[in-house]
């Protein structure tokens, strides 16, 4: 099995469609609630978005072949504003990336350094999957936050995408 770079494209565009969607929720969170402990993964809502940050930079520098430079942390980000700019640059970045993706890259072996120091060589398809993957299940919990906290929860649903799009 393989992806088609058309799928892979869509199922980025997806991802960076549903994290501005979900930003625009996060706009109306008070500081303090931004940096609540929550008692999730990362600690808070803005702790789960700088892990979904790092995340998109660390893979997206796996898909061009070299490891990440640097993955950012919650000390780096003073308020939400400086968190932003940092994601648009990210964003950016991943759409230059898929739009020069084809079909032979994303069936092609890619190689990478894990988190514990493994070496894993898996087809580009499956990583980028992953990470779109990944930032749905992130991106949930800030949405469960939201609710819990009193906030508009955004709708980003996969299909959602496909009808607004």
């Amino acid at each position: 099995m393989s992806v088609s770079a058309a799928v892979a494209r869509d199922l980025l565009l997806y991802m960076l469609w549903a994290d501005r969607t979900t930003l625009r929720a996060v706009r109306e969170v008070t500081p303090e609630h931004l940096r609540r402990e929550a008692g999730i993964s990362f600690g808070s809502l803005f702790g789960t978005m700088v892990h979904m940050l790092g995340s998109q930079r660390r893979w997206l520098a796996r898909f061009q072949g070299h490891a990440p430079a640097h993955i950012p942390t919650l000390d780096e980000f003073p308020d939400l504003i400086s968190w932003i700019h940092a994601w648009e640059e990210t964003a950016s970045e991943i759409e230059a990336f898929l739009a020069a993706l084809t079909d032979e890259q994303l069936a092609a072996a890619l190689t990478w350094t894990d988190n514990e120091g493994a070496t894993v060589t898996r087809p580009l398809w499956q990583p980028v999957l992953h990470l779109v993957n990944h930032c749905s299940y992130h991106r949930g919990q800030i949405v469960s936050l939201l609710r819990q906290m009193g906030y508009q929860p955004p709708s980003t649903d996969l299909i959602r995408y496909f009808i607004e799009r």
